[in-house]
């Protein structure tokens, strides 16, 4: 899922906004890369290249890879290896942020450039949501201490949201606006580790995920979506309670709780707004 990290970059640096981001994520799941935007990948042709190529299948009637390889842009091996590539999930993406229009197939070939060389990578592999990448997208400046838990934490819980919920989520800065009061699913664990986890989201957001994580449509705030989206918080903080155990550490959860609050007290030590594509949950992590 290297277009998950790939989509988080295009978010933090500003080239897309998260709504855009998420239409292509969105498309991508029926779209597959044409050879161009394969090749610009691999570095084998440039964009004004793929371009060339483009206007000569307006004079000759042979396909993109036929005409690279007949005009000598590409080897036949080089071919080969792009058309193994084409069902690539990242190169997916970046087809569909061509076909929308949000980027060029210069620009694309540029970003591309770039995010390899920030993620100092030949070629991208997959850092899905790892504990060195969101240490570049998350400031724990009230918790240095316990960033590293905080870390492990995130990155699993947005794991979660793509196996449980089926959503590809970004994180996204947090909006000032007045408080007004919204849907609490909140657990404790303690034991070797005291870690306390809130996930604060409006009715149609909890909606949705009560929907997602259940597999029923669900269309009212009853007792069965509040127990969906309890339930959900519930099985990411078993998760992380294994992943605890695994390192010799013990820890026991608490029954988690769905309320309406207005405030979920952002003296605690992280805060991460999440965009999941259906709507954002704030997720609000601390020790005390």
């Amino acid at each position: 899922m290297i277009s998950q990290v790939f989509a988080q970059y295009l978010v933090n640096k500003g080239l897309l906004s998260p709504a855009e981001v998420q239409e292509a994520l969105e498309s991508r799941r029926t779209v597959q890369a044409k050879l161009g935007v394969v090749a610009i990948n691999q570095g084998y042709l440039t964009a004004e290249q793929v371009k060339e190529i483009h206007q000569l299948q307006f004079r000759i009637d042979k396909r993109f890879g036929e005409i690279a390889v007949s005009e000598h842009y590409l080897s036949q091996e080089q071919l080969a290896a792009l058309l193994a590539e084409q069902g690539n999930d990242y190169l997916n993406f970046g087809q569909a942020l061509v076909d929308k229009g949000f980027l060029s197939l210069e620009t694309l070939e540029n970003v591309i450039a770039a995010y390899k060389q920030a993620a100092e990578l030949e070629q991208p592999s997959d850092l899905l949501l790892s504990k060195e990448w969101l240490f570049q997208y998350l400031s724990f400046a009230k918790a240095d201490e316990d960033a590293v838990l905080y870390c492990d934490y995130v990155a699993l819980f947005l794991r979660a949201i793509v196996r449980f919920l089926d959503a590809s989520p970004l994180l996204v800065a947090a909006e000032a606006g007045e408080a007004k009061e919204r849907w609490a699913a909140c657990q404790s664990m303690t034991g070797d580790i005291t870690l306390h986890s809130c996930l604060w989201v409006e009715d149609n957001v909890l909606l949705e995920i009560a929907s997602r994580y259940s597999g029923e449509r669900m269309s009212e705030i009853n007792e069965l979506a509040l127990d969906s989206m309890g339930e959900f918080l519930n099985v990411a903080n078993g998760l992380f309670c294994i992943n605890l155990s695994n390192l010799g550490l013990d820890s026991d959860l608490h029954p988690q709780s769905v309320e309406k609050r207005d405030t979920l007290g952002t003296e605690l030590g992280c805060q991460v707004v999440i965009d999941t594509g259906f709507g954002t949950m704030t997720l609000v992590l601390g020790r005390q």
